[in-house]
């Protein structure tokens, strides 16, 4: 059983089923030991990030009964839009952990349940001895230019209106460059050249690294294949759909194109 007073001196994050746990007047999530005591927490996964506490918990008190301690559960990926750069970077951090603890609790070796420490996030199986950390996901994204216009596509999975730039995973064996003309190439039916790096981004739903580049278009005729995405245009930089949220690296793709 964890020892909340020994980490009196840290702020924690607590990661429910729901969400994470926040202040209602200000939705901070990094709290004091004196607020995570009175939460009636069982904990189930704890670990240790320089001055922060992530614990993945159950919280027995009702929706009602954390109102009245200033308390509420608010699910994460909207909490993204509503917190500062700083804080972004420490919530999707302690959630793509939160996201491993969750779905690592055995071995995929033997089978056996694996142990966590605190300080570390490698897990390790006490029976055959196989350690595993956090998985990573690795994904690419591009964004093609054709004059003045920027191709946008939109999957079934977007929020109505929502267009954003081709991505994909990663192929077993596959560079990211491979994987990006691939990609293109399949999903829209162009070919494209002058790929070029623009930034990475861990996107922690649940574990993407994120690799993004631009591109210009060479040849083809936009043939969507429909298994992937539900349609797919050039937009005018001028004139564009609805877009992804700014705290996405596809948002600052797409802005990059429109400076």
């Amino acid at each position: 059983m964890l020892e909340l007073e020994k980490y009196a001196n840290n702020l924690f994050l607590i990661f429910t089923s729901q969400g994470i746990v926040v202040t209602e007047s200000d939705l901070n999530f990094l709290l004091p030991l004196q607020t995570v005591a009175s939460l009636n927490l069982t904990i189930l996964g704890v670990h240790v990030d320089k001055n922060q506490l992530m614990l993945r918990a159950e919280c027995h008190l009702s929706e009602a009964a954390l109102s009245q301690k200033g308390i509420k559960i608010c699910p994460v990926k909207p909490l993204l839009l509503q917190v500062t750069h700083k804080a972004q970077l420490t919530l999707m951090r302690a959630y793509h952990w939160y996201n491993w603890d969750t779905h690592s609790q055995f071995c995929g070796k033997c089978g056996a349940k694996l142990q966590s420490q605190a300080e570390t996030t490698e897990k390790k199986c006490t029976h055959c001895q196989q350690s595993y950390f956090p998985r990573f996901s690795p994904a690419v994204m591009v964004l093609i230019q054709k004059e003045d216009k920027i191709l946008l596509a939109r999957s079934p999975h977007f929020q109505p209106g929502i267009y954003s730039a081709i991505a994909g995973f990663i192929d077993i064996g596959e560079s990211a460059e491979a994987a990006a003309h691939r990609e293109v190439k399949e999903e829209v039916g162009l070919e494209i050249t002058d790929l070029k790096y623009f930034a990475t981004q861990l996107w922690p739903f649940p574990d993407c690294l994120m690799i993004a580049f631009t591109a210009k278009y060479v040849s083809g005729e936009i043939k969507c294949d429909f298994n992937e995405i539900e349609d797919a245009k050039w937009f005018s930089i001028n004139q564009l759909p609805d877009l992804p949220k700014s705290v996405s690296i596809a948002r600052q793709l797409i802005d990059s194109a429109c400076v």
